[in-house]
């Protein structure tokens, strides 16, 4: 499980991986938060609990924002499953 917040609004995007929304800011998802996701809006202050699952393979895992002048600033992350 992880809870993802901002200071203002991110669309967060994992790559390779799924997950699905637990809740927002301690509170049930909305509707359109139901099924696998790859991206999830997390607005201004907002907490957003997601279960990510990772089985597609080993190996290394990025996720990052989708907003444009975070991807030019390369703000990325990347992780490894073993």
């Amino acid at each position: 499980m992880w809870r993802l917040t901002g200071d203002f609004r991110h669309p967060v995007h994992v790559h390779l991986a799924h997950f699905q929304v637990l809740a927002r800011n301690g509170r049930p998802p909305a509707a359109t938060d139901a099924g696998w996701k790859d991206t999830v809006d997390v607005g201004p202050y907002e907490v957003v609990d997601v279960l990510a699952r990772f089985d597609g393979h080993r190996g290394t895992y990025m996720l990052h924002c989708h907003n444009l002048e975070h991807e030019d600033m390369a703000m990325m992350a990347d992780f490894e499953v073993i």
